[in-house]
């Protein structure tokens, strides 16, 4: 490298490296780490879909030439789990016109070994700019995790409604995640160099909600000893998040509504008004529309706060960010708690039930549920399986078709083969590999098994 010539920087970019070679595993992950890159590798293809389902990946490197299938085998599951992600093969000399070839089925390029660790550490960083450029979940991907059509589509409408200085009003059920929405919108506006104030609308009682939000002058009520400064002034310059507006008393709602108006303010016991310069962010899990119309709201307020709206999607309809979301709460737990060994996967009956169970409480219950999981992990796991998590975590076992003491779980979505499969496995497992065992709790004839077993 000349003087002149600075390090390519690949922070906050995420890359899956696929090579049975534990030798080009290490190079390559030392030398993309080093440069700031968030690396996770795989010996096998089996080993790269489980990441593939558990870890967000920006960039896929995969050796073309495998002891079991080829690098390109895994190229439609990373198409569908990421559409804008890249794809490099990794080849020899003598494969070279295979590689060529898969470039027109969506390969971004071809690397010939050796591989040049600050070239394709360049040659990335060029790539995943450019695509970041207009890439939404580039764009918020600091503040949220997301990876979802249906998340894609609501949050879709952020980086404009960030530019404005007009109210966001954010709706959805508790749990979605709409402090963090919030934040985002905050972090990526022209106000980000401002505060970040949160007010819990109805966590404050209502006596102190006119003082916590206006403030209030020394001796303007008995207990009054000082000046205080109330959330609005706190917020000045930056973004004001009222948490819960549907819980905000009603004779209290004139007051919020006059102050957004007229853009200025008075605390309890002054003399005058003075201007605030907030943008107001607000949010709810109640249905506004239905508080209107039964009272509980004030219609002028809320078309003051309906200018610019996010809808969040509960976490039962983002079933591509479960298990995402599932491993960066794990992930976060471990290294909270001094955890410092790789995240295990969760096997394919521990991802069922993780996928089909309806998340009530959302991502708020899917974080606890994942920190209790990392405490209970022992050391040195390399898988979680289905038994593991229905014995660590009970709640899921009451929406799901699976047992703890078998470790077996159909899916809703599975073919008949699959099933057959499934419960085949299972039955060999309790029977210790017994097939005269298990073909009688399957009820049918041992060659019947055999049979199957040679077809699988």
């Amino acid at each position: 490298m000349k003087p002149s010539e600075t390090l390519p920087d690949l922070t906050g970019t995420h890359i899956l490296v696929l090579d049975d070679d534990p030798a080009i595993q290490r190079s390559l992950a030392r030398a993309l780490r080093g440069l700031g890159g968030k690396v996770v590798t795989a010996g096998s293809l089996r080993e790269a879909e489980l990441l593939l389902e558990s870890t967000p990946v920006d960039v896929l490197l995969a050796d073309l030439k495998l002891k079991r299938g080829t690098g390109l085998d895994l190229l439609p599951r990373f198409q569908q789990r990421y559409p804008n992600g890249l794809f490099y093969l990794i080849t020899g000399h003598g494969s070279v016109d295979n590689a060529v070839n898969a470039i027109k089925h969506g390969v971004r390029d071809y690397l010939q070994k050796p591989v040049d660790p600050l070239a394709l550490a360049r040659r990335l960083e060029r790539d995943v700019g450019g695509r970041a450029s207009g890439c939404l979940e580039s764009k918020l991907e600091p503040y949220l995790l997301f990876r979802d059509p249906v998340m894609e589509e609501a949050l879709a409408d952020i980086p404009r409604f960030a530019a404005l200085d007009e109210p966001v009003l954010i709706q959805g059920d508790t749990g979605t995640g709409k402090e963090l929405v919030a934040m985002a919108v905050h972090r990526i506006s022209p106000r980000n160099s401002g505060p970040f104030v949160t007010v819990n609308c109805g966590a404050i009682p209502e006596s102190m909600l006119e003082s916590e939000l206006f403030g209030h002058e020394r001796g303007a009520f008995t207990g009054a000893a000082s000046r205080h400064r109330g959330r609005f002034e706190q917020a000045a310059g930056g973004t004001l998040f009222l948490d819960e507006i549907g819980e905000m008393p009603l004779q209290f709602q004139v007051r919020l509504l006059r102050v957004l108006e007229d853009r200025t303010m008075q605390r309890i016991g002054g003399e005058k008004p003075f201007p605030v310069d907030v943008r107001i962010v607000a949010a709810t899990h109640r249905d506004l529309h239905e508080d209107v119309e039964a009272g509980l709201f004030r219609q002028d307020l809320f078309y003051r706060l309906d200018v610019l709206q996010i809808q969040l999607p509960p976490l039962q309809k983002r079933r591509q960010d479960i298990l995402l979301l599932a491993n960066h709460f794990l992930r976060h737990t471990m290294d909270e708690i001094g955890r410092q060994q790789p995240v295990p996967a969760f096997t394919p009956e521990a991802q069922s039930l993780l996928l089909n169970y309806p998340w009530p409480g959302n991502i708020r219950e899917l974080r606890n549920l994942m920190t209790r999981l990392a405490v209970r992990l022992p050391e040195n796991i390399q898988e979680i399986s289905s038994a593991f998590l229905l014995t660590t975590i009970p709640a899921i076992q009451d929406h799901s078709t699976c047992s703890a003491r078998e470790s077996m779980c159909i899916p809703a979505d599975s073919t008949l083969a699959d099933a057959e499969k499934i419960l085949i496995d299972a039955a060999l497992k309790r029977t210790n590999c017994n097939r005269k065992k298990a073909a009688e709790q399957l009820g049918i004839g041992e060659r019947t098994l055999r049979r199957k077993l040679n077809d699988k």
